[in-house]
């Protein structure tokens, strides 16, 4: 069965798909999915609280432009992921605008993950039309 399938099963028995509920299904030892989880808990932890410090990382922000009586606040995050040899490093955002190579990085990234996204939802039409509107929005 390819993982899809596994997905399937577990959707049809519950009626449901989520996250808990596929931990809690492949925790059983002889479940096809139980390989695929971390269960060594002192591991497992360890990855979470690194997850937790990416999600407080990302909650940063830098005011750009305050809100007045026809905008609202403007901010962006404070640290951006930047490629490294050893793989991604959060630099403060005005050390990425400030050297080009960085900002370079950074922006291959965004490209790359806009890509994804056009990927992932452009069989839509309505995806288009939504990125329209905003962009319009945003332009007005």
């Amino acid at each position: 069965m390819s993982l899809r399938d596994h997905m399937q099963a577990i959707y049809d028995q519950y009626g449901k798909l989520t996250p808990e509920l596929v931990v809690e299904v492949a925790k059983e030892p002889d479940h096809p999915l139980h390989d695929r989880f971390e269960w060594d808990d002192s591991v497992a932890a360890e990855a979470w609280r690194r997850e937790q410090a990416h999600r407080l990382i990302q909650k940063c922000k830098v005011v750009y432009r305050e809100a007045d009586d026809k905008n609202p606040e403007q901010s962006v995050r404070a640290f951006h992921a930047v490629r490294s040899e050893k793989g991604h490093v959060y630099e403060p955002v005005e050390r990425v605008t400030a050297d080009p190579f960085m900002a370079q990085l950074v922006l291959q990234d965004m490209e790359r993950e806009w890509k994804a996204l056009k990927r992932r939802y452009e069989h839509f039409s309505e995806f288009y039309a939504m990125v329209r509107r905003d962009l319009d929005k945003d332009a007005a």
